[in-house]
């Protein structure tokens, strides 16, 4: 049985979708404070959290066995994705079910702070009938600049085009052509585009490289009369300089929905008395529909069962790459990639400095859900190369999302490069240099088979297929030593399956690949390299024959 533990309210429709799960017990515990929530965790399988639990580091270590946590909802700003990444725990969001809601949230907002219908409804409740008091701006004509142009930036643009406006689109992130394709200029310069825009509206997540992209700076380039709307993260605007640009007015209004602390605190610059006629505010409920809460409550239900399955599943936000996107062809070439690694730090001496992966014609497909994370830029087949290096220092648990981390905290500089030239149609070549020495290793997955092969090491030409058991060795390129070596391994009642010898004419040195039947003690590698005959004697196993 899965423990999955439900910190917060979620829509039931989800919740009866695990309920009726045979192998799922649902932990409801609602409103726990830290110490309670640290003593739950302990022992469950799964989370299920929204934004008002905190699920850092402290709460990480106490669960033991946590392998996901499905956050209710898009932002994951109270998950600690770098210590979930560490601990090998997949972060689940939802982002797809609230994209709606969170448009028309955008547009409710923008429309009442245009049309100031907050504020005239509160004169009209109060007895008054001011008309004049309440002259707003239509959006017809209008130039609105929309920053981040992911799900929702895309559906906000179609029903700014639908209002009449122009649409500007900030995103370093997307290609030009996808603003294109809905009528939307693509803008490279944020600050030059601010200058042009009646209406900027946000839709970007919270990251170390967007916090505060809205401060003085950026607000002293916005056009004079500009409307501000935040639907986003509260963190992406310096609050202090908005409520300034309003008082100033440099700003014409501005409406949030966020907010960078929640519930803000009575003296938040925005709540100011002076400015609370150009200014409209609402408690983070653009996902507050019954249709949002419901398809989110679905798909992280859905998702957090395939993934303790360990079936296909979306929208984990921590993972570099989602493997069961990748074709047969590409797993294979996954699995290989990993390989290379295991077999290339087997042979360098010391801990790996620095990591050359190369590749021809390898097939890169569009694997990669979210975002790159700022310590990992890498193919999902350089990542993979490094996990297997990786593993033959630190063990066999290091997952995907680790790997990156653990390169960067171990000073290990990781590159990528393509090769020009090579007789094979696919080729992927990997470099692992220490302080003392390096490996380079060669491997393809063949054309008329799809096996695996590993074709090259340290210039050595070979040919096997990395699957079991193997000692690797270099030896002096004299007679006798393939006699002696197979001598020794019969006398420990060692069986050799396939034997491949790799020579450099002129080198007087050579390298050895033996398959064996079972594996390889530690008291039988000393006795090989204290042989005169071999400059270095050491196994390798591989795992996995995908």
């Amino acid at each position: 049985m899965w423990k999955v533990l439900v910190t917060e309210k979620v829509h039931p429709s989800g919740l009866e979708e695990l309920r009726k799960a045979p192998d799922v017990e649902l932990i409801e515990k609602v409103g726990m404070n830290e110490e309670e929530l640290l003593f739950c965790v302990r022992d469950v399988d799964a989370l299920i959290t929204r934004s008002g639990t905190p699920i850092g580091r402290k709460v990480l270590e106490a669960a033991k066995k946590l392998k996901v946590i499905a956050r209710a909802g898009v932002g994951v700003d109270n998950i600690d994705l770098d210590w979930a990444s560490r601990k090998g725990v997949v972060v689940i969001n939802a982002p797809t079910g609230n994209t709606l809601a969170a448009t028309e949230q955008t547009f409710a907002l923008l429309l009442a702070i245009c049309r100031k219908l907050p504020h005239a409804f509160n004169d009209v409740s109060m007895g008054n009938w001011n008309r004049k008091a309440f002259m707003g701006m239509q959006l017809h004509g209008k130039t609105m600049l929309i920053i981040g142009f992911g799900r929702i930036g895309s559906q906000v643009a179609k029903r700014a085009k639908a209002f009449g406006m122009d649409v500007l689109a900030y995103d370093p992130y997307i290609r030009t052509t996808k603003a294109e394709e809905l009528g939307v200029k693509h803008v490279p310069e944020l600050e030059g585009a601010l200058a042009l825009a009646d209406i900027i509206t946000l839709h970007t997540p919270l990251t170390s490289e967007t916090k505060g992209m809205i401060n003085e700076r950026t607000l002293r380039a916005f056009k004079k009369g500009a409307i501000l709307i935040n639907c986003a993260r509260g963190g992406l605007v310096d609050e202090i300089a908005c409520a300034n640009a309003i008082r100033e007015g440099r700003l014409r209004g501005a409406a949030f929905d966020v907010f960078s602390k929640e519930p803000p605190s009575k003296d938040n610059p925005l709540l100011a008395e002076d400015i609370r006629d150009r200014i409209v505010l609402t408690p983070h409920i653009g996902a507050n529909t019954h249709e949002a809460q419901s398809a989110v409550s679905s798909i992280i239900a859905k998702n957090l069962l395939a993934a303790l399955k360990g079936e296909p599943y979306e929208h984990a936000v921590n993972l570099p790459f989602m493997e069961h996107k990748l074709s047969p062809q590409g797993r294979r070439f996954l699995a290989l990639a990993r390989k290379m690694g295991i077999l290339a730090a087997s042979i360098v001496n010391g801990a790996p400095g620095s990591i050359l992966f190369s590749t021809r014609g390898i097939p890169i497909e569009e694997v990669v859900e979210v975002k790159k994370y700022e310590y990992c830029s890498h193919s999902p087949y350089a990542i993979a190369a490094l996990k297997g290096v990786l593993e033959r220092h630190l063990g066999r648990g290091i997952s995907y999302m680790e790997a990156p981390i653990l390169a960067q905290e171990r000073g290990v500089y990781v590159e990528e490069a393509s090769i020009s030239d090579s007789r094979y149609r696919y080729l992927m070549q990997l470099k692992v240099k220490s302080e003392k020495d390096e490996a380079l290793i060669q491997a393809t997955v063949t054309e008329d088979d799809c096996k695996q092969r590993i074709i090259g090491i340290n210039g050595y030409r070979m040919d096997f297929e990395p699957k079991g058991n193997y000692i690797i060795f270099q030896n002096h390129d004299r007679p006798g030593v393939i006699g002696k070596i197979g001598s020794y391994l019969g006398e420990k009642d060692i069986n050799i399956a396939n034997f491949y010898l790799g020579r450099k004419d002129g080198s007087g040195l050579a390298f050895g690949v033996l398959q064996i039947d079972g594996k390889v003690n530690k008291s039988v590698l000393e006795d090989l390299n204290a042989v005169d005959d071999f400059i270095w004697v050491n196994s390798v196993k591989f795992e996995g024959d995908q």
